[in-house]
């Protein structure tokens, strides 16, 4: 029997020993077939599985049942994605039938792979790990985790050129969902992102450029080629994204290898619609293409936003309800917007079309409130509403500033400004737990 390696961070005791079980790192075999067999054990046994480190070769996707919990070495565990097409292998189970339960993911790189959950999944815990060099199409994300609640923390997420697709995926996710702390950028990025990213997420980016300078891994310094960085296209009920530190290239079209141009198409930075209750607190946001559309951080037809003590470098927040949606949907209620820091942005709302007798964005506590301004030209309204609307009086402002001169920003639209002290009392109690909550700077 081989000697278990010890990790002060472990208990090994809980887990198989994946080269006791035959699947052993750095023999440059594909493992595929090894994986599977250790799974159904790991299923069976109801015990997780320890890989210590080095580089595991697989070259199918690896389908994971209840209880294969998943533990690398801090050191630098690698699962590698050999597929005869090129694409990133996954590990995961994207069938919605299948009952999937209590497991983690824990401190591997996944080098051309990448994770996938739909469906029956429940008590599953994806921190720590580094998705890099994936290779999917410019809509599909390294990290999938739908239908119900997870907890996905202090992961890094990078693409390179060539790589370009998504970060993170979410959908249609139960009450419970906390996205907080994880890192997604360039190598240039990480001494920027110290203040939002926690010890063990700084010290896997270490072991990462580590593995790097000992000619273990290839991978450029800027990661930034991300389509979205974070998709949740409906059904996001009572969700916090906290801590979050997403910067991307800042270029409007990323580099498509398939036709050697650069002409992939960028989307935003955050894309959230048909919500229920969203939290999205402390993260800092930059990158993307500018004052462009999808540049921004777009929120969607939904009601129950939170978005305070945020840092916004050189990009916008945008509510953006459209009329292609079912007429539940026809909605942008219950937004709280305050205590956030907008380095050359703005606050903007827009809508697809003007309010109607026949139809109408039903707006209700569109409250924004208690935002700093600077590093831009007053030329324009920093806070926009609709011209026309039937939700007039419900656009509340209140002690948006310029850093620089303290005077108001100017407004547009049918907003109207009110006392501050009026508008934080209308807050829910899942908003106003934030109404001191304070913005991290870089």
């Amino acid at each position: 029997m081989t000697d278990v390696k010890s990790d002060s961070a472990v208990d090994l005791s809980q887990y198989l020993y994946a080269p006791n079980e035959g699947v052993c790192p750095d023999t440059g075999e594909d493992l595929a077939e090894k994986l599977d067999a250790l799974f159904d054990k790991s299923h069976a046994m109801q015990k997780g599985i320890y890989f210590p480190e080095g580089v595991y070769l697989t070259s199918k996707d690896a389908i994971m049942k209840s209880h294969n919990s998943l533990r690398g070495a801090m050191s630098g565990t690698v699962f590698r994605g050999i597929s005869a097409s090129g694409n990133a292998v996954m590990f995961g189970d994207a069938t919605y039938e299948n009952t999937v339960t209590n497991l983690s993911i824990r401190n591997i790189i996944f080098d051309n792979a990448r994770v996938h959950f739909y469906g029956r999944k429940t008590n599953i815990n994806v921190s720590y790990n580094v998705f890099i060099n994936t290779v999917t199409a410019t809509d599909m994300a390294q990290l999938t985790c739908s239908t119900n609640a997870y907890v996905i923390k202090g992961n890094v997420f990078m693409r390179g050129r060539g790589y370009a697709g998504v970060g993170l995926s979410t959908y249609g996710n139960a009450p419970g969902l906390v996205v907080e702390q994880n890192f997604l950028g360039s190598v240039t990025d990480i001494d920027a992102a110290t203040p939002w990213i926690d010890g063990e997420t700084q010290a896997i980016l270490a072991t990462l450029l580590e593995r790097r300078e000992a000619g273990l891994m290839t991978f450029d310094d800027a990661q930034g080629d991300f389509v979205a960085g974070w998709y949740s296209t409906s059904n996001l009920r009572k969700g916090v994204f906290r801590k979050n530190f997403f910067t991307g290239s800042k270029e409007m079209f990323l580099y498509n290898p398939a036709t050697g141009e650069e002409d992939i198409q960028r989307d935003h930075n955050i894309y959230i619609k048909q919500y229920d209750q969203v939290e999205v607190v402390q993260n800092y946001f930059a990158g993307w293409p500018g004052d462009h559309p999808s540049g921004q951080l777009k929120f969607r037809n939904a009601k129950g936003l939170v978005f305070a003590g945020n840092y916004l470098l050189g990009t916008s927040f945008n509510a953006r309800p459209y009329n292609t949606v079912a007429d539940q949907w026809l909605i942008m209620q219950d937004t709280y917007i305050f205590n956030n820091y907008l380095d050359d942005g703005i606050i903007s709302y827009w809508q697809n079309f003007v309010d109607s007798e026949v139809e109408a964005i039903r707006v209700e506590n569109y409250l924004v409130f208690a935002n700093e301004f600077i590093n831009r030209e007053a030329t324009e309204a920093f806070i926009t509403s609709p011209a026309r609307t039937f939700s007039a009086d419900q656009f509340l402002c209140a002690e948006n500033r310029f850093v620089e001169s303290g005077a108001l920003v100017p407004v547009s639209g049918v907003f109207v400004e009110t006392n501050i002290e009026t508008l934080r009392a209308m807050l829910p109690e899942y908003a106003s737990q934030y109404v001191d909550i304070e913005v991290i700077k870089p």
